[in-house]
């Protein structure tokens, strides 16, 4: 069993550019922010499902309007 422990999925507030999923999720995966946004972006462009799922996210997941302590290590 490994000793990482996943951080609790939520949107990261003071991180936000639009409603702070991306960030959350950036943290929550261990994966670069901007990186998250660009992926995001192509799926509205492509699909259009990425508007519908954010919003769905946007509404859903719980905020934080604190930034963990680690945000920048997990995030690169």
């Amino acid at each position: 069993m490994s000793d990482h422990i996943r951080p609790r999925l939520m949107r990261i507030l003071p991180k936000k550019a639009l409603g702070g999923v991306c960030a959350g999720f950036g943290y929550w995966l261990g994966w670069p922010t901007w990186l998250l946004r660009a992926l995001w972006v192509i799926l509205v462009l492509c699909f259009g499902t990425g508007i519908l799922a954010y919003i769905i996210l946007w509404i859903f997941m719980p905020a934080t309007h604190d930034l963990p302590s680690d945000y920048n290590d997990r995030t690169y």
